[in-house]
């Protein structure tokens, strides 16, 4: 059954309680999300048509391959925000522990959608090394300047990114900040030098930049969707203080796993002493509740029996 929290109950051994993980969000921090997600969203499809013009203008390796990676990015990025509003949904009958885990759908969506992208912008980018098109340097960093500010508004309105959905989001916006500043400064240097294979290298660098870090939020979204016991929730210092609770004698089934990254939820079939009475029950259960939330578990289920 499914109880109420009572924020007055205080561990036993108060220096060996788990902090709650960043990741922990208020239900407004996580209504958030989807916002943020749209702003990203329609930003970038402005950012995609100044590329389009940028990368016919400047015949640059890595706009065009930033012009590809955007429209990989788009598509991405509108998936995210469906799946993050589609996640807001309270339960139904359909879906009785409601669509949170659709937001880390769109976060495995969006990481396969722009690592796809991405082998195919490096594949293209190594058969380039040996033959680099020289690009006009000078509208490369008009470019770059452009490409910049709208970058930086995106990345500056998901820095609080806390859902996977938005973190996935964010890791691909940040990838092309860093490659639009890199980029700027290649463009400058090939100003005063003749040096084109930069420009492909610098598009390579990034990609590997991506595809590294995009693909270890893939991982981790699919360790949760195999429910993965939370790693901020220690299970042996959580065990002890369930045991020391008055009136538990033992712990017969411990189901521990999160629903999205946010909310953890604990199942716990719990043996009692025998001359326990009805109300020394309900005192346990109000025990466990708010030990439990201390741990960083919003939903906890719990079933009693007596040997």
């Amino acid at each position: 059954m499914k109880e109420d929290k009572n924020d007055n109950f205080k561990l036993s051994d108060e220096k060996e309680v788990l902090k709650l993980d960043d990741s922990h969000i208020h239900d407004f921090e996580y209504h958030k999300a989807a916002k943020n997600i749209s702003f990203a969203f329609f930003l970038n499809i402005v950012f995609m048509f100044v590329v389009a013009v940028g990368a016919i203008y400047t015949n640059s390796m890595a706009i065009l391959a930033d012009l590809l990676h955007g429209l990989s990015d788009t598509i991405a990025l509108g998936f995210s925000w469906i799946f993050q509003r589609f996640s807001e949904k309270e339960e139904d009958e359909k879906f009785t522990y409601g669509y949170r885990r659709f937001s880390l759908l769109g976060a495995i969506i969006t990481s396969s959608i722009v690592i796809i992208g991405s082998v195919l912008i490096l594949l293209e980018s190594f058969s380039r090394i040996f033959a680099p098109v020289e690009p006009h340097a000078s509208g490369m960093v008009l470019v770059a300047i452009f490409a910049i500010f709208l970058k930086a508004l995106s990345v500056w309105k998901l820095r609080d990114s806390r859902t996977l959905n938005e973190r996935a989001v964010s890791i691909h916006l940040i990838g092309d900040l860093m490659g639009w500043i890199a980029l700027l400064g290649v463009g400058v240097i090939l100003i005063f030098f003749n040096i084109p294979i930069l420009d492909v290298l610098l598009s390579i660098a990034i990609t590997i930049w991506m595809i590294y870090n995009l693909a270890k939020t893939l991982f981790y979204s699919f360790k949760i969707l195999l429910l993965e016991a939370p790693g901020n929730v220690n299970q042996d210092i959580l065990k002890r203080d369930i045991l020391s609770i008055e009136g538990i004698d033992d712990i017969v089934k411990f189901y521990l796993w999160s629903l999205d990254n946010q909310k953890n939820v604990l199942t716990v079939k719990i043996n009692l002493k025998d001359d326990l009475k009805v109300s020394d029950t309900e005192k346990i259960k109000k025990s466990l509740n708010n030990l439990c939330s201390l741990h960083g578990i919003e939903d906890i289920n719990i079933e009693f029996i007596k040997k």
